[in-house]
């Protein structure tokens, strides 16, 4: 996951806009340069025929905030579910580790 967080990062930052990746479970992974640090996505989009209740996740984020509170819910202009989180450029605050995708992927389920 870091070496492909490296990737979509950089292409970010290279071409100024959103990098994206489908990962193997189909979930789609973007990644979004700031002028300090960067946003990370995961979800899934309204084309991949997933659906997320919305009400469920929000339950499910709000019963465990330590777990779960980095990660923002987004419902994009195409009906896709997301959960969106700021990445730091200094320190290990820069890539997704294991844990907080799992916990990424939980939400979305």
């Amino acid at each position: 996951m870091e070496e492909l967080m490296n990737r979509l990062s950089h292409a970010a930052e290279m071409e100024g806009a959103v990098a994206q990746a489908v990962l193997d479970s189909g979930l789609r992974l973007l990644v979004y340069p700031l002028a300090q640090g960067r946003l990370a996505a995961l979800g899934w989009p309204a084309a991949s025929g997933r659906q997320v209740q919305g009400e469920t996740l929000l339950r499910r984020r709000s019963a465990d905030l330590a777990r779960y509170g980095d990660w923002l819910p987004a419902l994009f202009n195409d009906g896709g579910w997301y959960v969106v989180r700021r990445l730091a450029v200094d320190g290990n605050g820069g890539t997704l580790d294991e844990a907080a995708l799992a916990a990424a992927m939980e939400l979305l389920q």
